[in-house]
This record gives C-alpha cells, structure tokens and sequence, in this order.
C-alpha cells in the first residue's frame, strides 16, 4: 500500500513538474512574440499573459520581473537555435560544408521564427548582460568548430585569439544577412539560395580555403 502510494506521489509530483515546464515555456514564447510584434519596450507583463491566455498572476510564479524574463529569453531561444544548427552539421569535418550546412539551418530557424531577429537585436539594449554573454557563447562554439575542421587553409595554425576574431566576424555576417530574412523572403527559395551561396563564398574566401 505505501509503494502504491510513493508510485502515486511521485506520478503527481512529475506531472506536476512537466506542467511547470510546460507553461514556463509558454510565457517565453508568448513573450518573443510579442517582442517580435511591439519590441521589448512594448513587451508588457499584460500583453504576455494575454498572448498566453493566462492570468496576469501566472507570470509571477515564473519570473520575479519583467527583467529577469528580459534576461532570460535569448538565452533560452538563442540555445534552441543553436541545437537546431549543430544537428544540422552533424559530424561533418569539411569546413565549408560545416558553413554551408550550419547557415542554412539558421536561415530555417529564423524563418520558422520570426520574432528572433528582434529579440536578438534589441537585446543589446534591454538584456546586455544576457546578450553578450549569448554572443561569446556563440562565439566560443564556432572557435571549438575551427579547431576541429581547420586543417588546412589561412588560419589552419591560427592562435586561439585569431580564430576568436574570425569566428565573431563571422557570426556578424550571418547576423547581417539574417535580417534579411522574413515571412516574405523565406517563401522565395531564389532568394533564400543566392543568399546562402553568397556567405558561403565569402567564408571560403575569408578563411582561406
């Protein structure tokens, strides 16, 4: 009787865990969406609970302040991002491929995601701790890339400083094409393709391959 109870305590306490996930999440989307449609200035506590079709008390339970969701959101849709490129890359070794393969599958994220050109872009300003913390992230894994596939080329024995400054002006690229990117734009698979062949192109050309 008293296992059958723990089964049952430990059932509920699960299920109650996959709900707080659940709607933790829930407001983080609600909240990009907003961000993507009004920026973070127009991002109320209002409008999110709104969009998530929950109580304005709701939000509280999850986040102490609007700030700390601020602080929050990049992190959070930044790592999902970054999953999305690295299952796309894969094992691949061949630099360029690993370009290739890594820009196309951001372009995907964006364009399945909307909102995040902005939610990155605004975050300089209203999360930069969370912002720059992102970017070195981001920056770091491109490193520990280049590492792996750079055996040959310009920076095949570059100093881990150099391929710091290489990696970040990549990420900038991408960054600056991406805001190319939109509803309109991702429905034209012309433009979609000269934009990839492009970076492509000039990643190849700036590393030397």
């Amino acid at each position: 009787m008293r296992k059958v109870r723990r089964k049952t305590a430990s059932s509920v306490a699960e299920r109650r865990a996959h709900r707080q996930v659940a709607t933790r999440q829930k407001i983080l989307d609600a909240a990009a969406q907003v961000i993507g449609r009004h920026g973070y200035a127009g991002c109320s506590v209002a409008r999110i609970t709104s969009k998530a079709r929950m109580a304005h008390g709701t939000f509280y339970l999850y986040f102490k302040s609007q700030q700390q969701l601020f602080d929050t959101i990049l992190p959070t849709l930044g790592d999902d991002m970054l999953r999305s490129i690295a299952e796309a890359i894969g094992d691949e070794s061949d630099p360029i491929e690993v370009e290739r393969l890594g820009f196309t599958a951001n372009i995907a994220y964006t364009a399945a995601h909307p909102y995040m050109n902005r939610v990155l872009y605004e975050a300089q300003l209203f999360a930069p701790k969370s912002y720059s913390l992102w970017l070195e992230g981001i920056t770091d894994s491109y490193v520990r890339s280049f590492k792996r596939t750079l055996t040959s080329g310009a920076f095949a024995d570059a100093s881990d400083e150099e391929l710091h400054m290489v990696a970040r002006m990549l990420v900038n690229a991408r960054t600056a094409l991406l805001f190319r990117v939109n509803r309109k734009t991702a429905a034209d698979q012309d433009f979609i393709a000269r934009t990839i062949a492009t970076y492509v192109k000039f990643a190849s050309n700036g590393l030397g391959i």
